[in-house]
């Protein structure tokens, strides 16, 4: 990694701090307001899928579909770097600080489900796999934005990460053998837990692989 690559981290660190601290005290907030009761908890619940959610897709639309729009990605990109600099710039610096609030707001969630004594302990592994989940799904919205040439592809894709977080609350917590121990009082770590964490782990893998083997070849970027 060169020096100019280092320094493009830094440079969106720097620029989307706001985000980054804004979103981690919200997500702080939505599980404060999630451990005061049954109402608070889903008010909480939905504020804290909304921080996480809408953090992601700010990341991407700031970070990479404006900088093209606005033409500042020709200037990056007549720096002494190639498009696979670039984009291994824009997915580590955008990752860290999509990573901050997640894992804060994620280790909060977790803890208020384990510590809580009115939320069965049988929701742990339910919770962590719909936090590795929101994980994947910003992987897949950085991936889009990555490769996306219009407005219009970009709002797909947004629309449709949005739409499969519902449809895997939907899905995942209607699988038997999660559903049957989401309120026991002891959490359940069984074959189900395993593959549904290694799936969401190889298409995190998969959005990440994605972008240097097409986005940073295309003859294009711009």
């Amino acid at each position: 990694m060169n020096v100019v690559t280092r320094k493009l981290i830094a440079k969106e660190i720097h620029v989307n701090r706001a985000f980054v601290i804004g979103a981690t005290l919200a997500g702080l907030l939505s599980v404060g307001v999630a451990a005061l009761g049954r109402t608070g908890f889903n008010v909480g619940a939905l504020t804290w899928i909304t921080t996480i959610v809408g953090l992601g897709v700010m990341l991407a639309i700031y970070g990479v579909i404006n900088e093209r729009k606005e033409h500042s990605l020709q200037f990056v990109l007549s720096l002494p770097i190639d498009a696979g600099d670039y984009v291994l710039a824009k997915q580590i610096g955008l990752t860290i600080c999509f990573f901050v609030p997640w894992l804060v707001a994620s280790l909060a969630a977790i803890g208020l489900v384990a510590l809580k004594a009115d939320i069965p302990d049988g929701m742990l592994p339910y919770t962590v796999l719909l936090c590795i989940f929101m994980l994947t799904n910003f992987s897949l919205v950085l991936c889009g934005a990555l490769h996306a040439t219009s407005e219009a592809m970009m709002t797909t894709t947004v629309v449709i990460t949005n739409m499969a977080i519902t449809l895997f609350m939907f899905t995942v917590g209607g699988i038997p053998s999660i559903q049957q121990h989401m309120q026991g009082a002891d959490p359940v770590w069984n074959g189900t837990v395993s593959t549904v964490l290694i799936v969401e782990l190889g298409v995190l893998a998969i959005a990440f692989a994605l972008p240097h083997f097409i986005a940073a070849r295309r003859r294009n970027f711009l």
